[in-house]
Parts: structure tokens; C-alpha cells; sequence
């Protein structure tokens, strides 16, 4: 029998809680996105630190020609940056053969404080059945992490991670403790079932993003399973381990 444990946002994360386990982390709008977008674009790797120096620092040890800086703060592009965190500018045509580095006001956040767990693996809805069934095939206990909103709870990354803890629970019904936040987040999903773009369009950060000109990302970003790749987290890198 294994554990499932959910943490609503990247504070909320320690080693201590989530050594030994898979952690999936989600970041819908929209590091984890962006990051599952890239990788199936044709991106070799992608470093995701959490600060805009440590981005800039990394670009050190690369050529240059082969790196591209992606990030963002306050929902837009950092000066000096190749990319934002817009999903649609991570096409085949910009990224395909590219190293990325990136930083985000969340997401990388998560994923770096993650990095204790036994494995990491990054979530969105545009992958959300291809991890399910991974994580299915595995097993460790699992840490389910909403990456959150500078500490507290965003709802459609608790959302993500329902629709995923939903679906691992039918892939291994028998062998499924789930903690009780874990459940209850479960429970919240069920009632989004059919209208993900309208939640991402209603949810405050989805309000804030179309405010800056990047609503049609809300529609890249409902996607479900519109992209079949695994992305690990090891080593400082994310890497996919399929592509369908």
C-alpha cells in the first residue's frame, strides 16, 4: 500500500516530508505547461533555478548559441531574455535542439524544492493521463505539489492535481492510501470535470494573465493530454523520458 500526500503550494514543501517519494509537481498557469510544451517541441533539456541571477550565472557554463533564458516575474518577460513563460513562444521552430534555463515567480520554485524526493516528475493538464499512468507503474510513495501562488493556494493548479490523483487512483484502487487533504483536493476536481478553460479564465491568475495580453495561454494551457511526454526532474535538469 502506498501513501499519496498533497501540498498546496511550493512553501509548503520540505525535504524532510517528501524524501523518498515521487513528487509531481503542477504549475499550470503556467511554468509546468511551458516546461511539457518545450520538451515536446524538441527542447534537449531544460535547468529551472529559482532566482534571475542563478539563471543568468548558469548561462556560464554553456555555448551560448545552444542556450535560451525563459522566465518570468509579474507575469512577463524578464529583461535580457530569450522567451517568456508563455507556452506558445516554446514552438519546434525556437526551441527544438535548445538547452533552456528558466525561472518563474512559482513553478521553478517548486520543482527545485522538490528536489529531495526520489524522483520528480512535472504535471499539467497537457500531460496529465501519460504521468498518471508512470506513476501508476511505480512504487513509491507519492507527493502531489500545487505549486501556489507566492504561498497560498491557486486553484487551478489544486485542480490539476486533483484530475491527476483522480486518475492514479483508478489506474490502483487497491493500493492507494491518500492523505486527507489529498482526498478532499480529489473531490474539488470532480466538479470541474468538462470546464477546465473556463476555470483557468475565471481563476484570479487567469483574470491577471489575460490583464497582460496572454489569455489565448489559457486556452494552450486546458489542453488535456494534448501532449504525451513524461518530464523528469534529476540532476538539476528536466529530461522526458517518452515521446508519443
Amino acid at each position: 500500500m502506498r501513501n499519496l500526500y498533497y501540498f498546496q503550494s511550493a512553501d509548503a514543501v520540505s525535504a524532510e516530508k517528501i524524501r523518498g517519494t515521487i513528487a509531481v509537481v503542477a504549475d499550470v498557469l503556467r511554468a509546468t505547461s511551458t516546461i511539457v510544451t518545450a520538451l515536446y517541441s524538441g527542447c534537449v533539456y531544460i535547468i529551472p533555478v529559482k532566482t534571475v541571477q542563478e539563471a543568468r550565472r548558469a548561462v556560464q557554463f554553456h555555448k551560448r548559441q545552444d542556450i535560451l533564458l525563459g522566465g518570468e516575474r509579474n507575469g512577463r518577460r524578464i529583461d535580457g531574455f530569450d522567451l517568456g513563460n508563455s507556452p506558445q513562444e516554446y514552438s519546434a521552430d525556437s526551441v527544438d535542439g535548445k538547452i533552456v534555463i528558466t525561472t518563474t515567480t512559482n513553478g521553478t520554485k517548486a520543482l527545485v524544492n522538490a528536489a529531495a524526493a526520489r524522483e520528480t516528475v512535472v504535471l499539467s493538464f497537457l500531460n496529465m493521463s501519460a504521468v498518471a499512468e508512470y506513476v501508476a507503474q511505480q512504487e513509491e510513495n507519492v507527493s502531489v505539489i500545487a505549486a501556489g501562488d507566492h504561498g497560498d493556494t491557486s486553484i487551478e493548479d489544486a485542480v490539476c492535481c486533483g484530475f491527476f490523483i483522480d486518475k492514479l487512483y483508478h489506474h490502483v484502487p487497491q493500493d492507494l492510501r491518500m492523505s486527507q487533504a489529498a482526498q478532499k483536493i480529489a473531490i474539488l476536481a470532480r466538479e470541474y470535470s468538462g470546464k477546465i478553460e473556463q476555470l483557468l479564465q475565471e481563476s484570479p491568475h487567469g483574470q491577471f494573465l489575460q490583464r497582460c495580453g496572454y489569455g489565448s495561454d489559457l486556452i494552450t494551457c486546458a489542453q488535456i493530454d494534448a501532449c504525451a511526454i513524461v518530464p523528469l526532474y534529476a540532476d538539476g535538469r528536466i529530461e522526458i523520458t517518452n515521446k508519443n
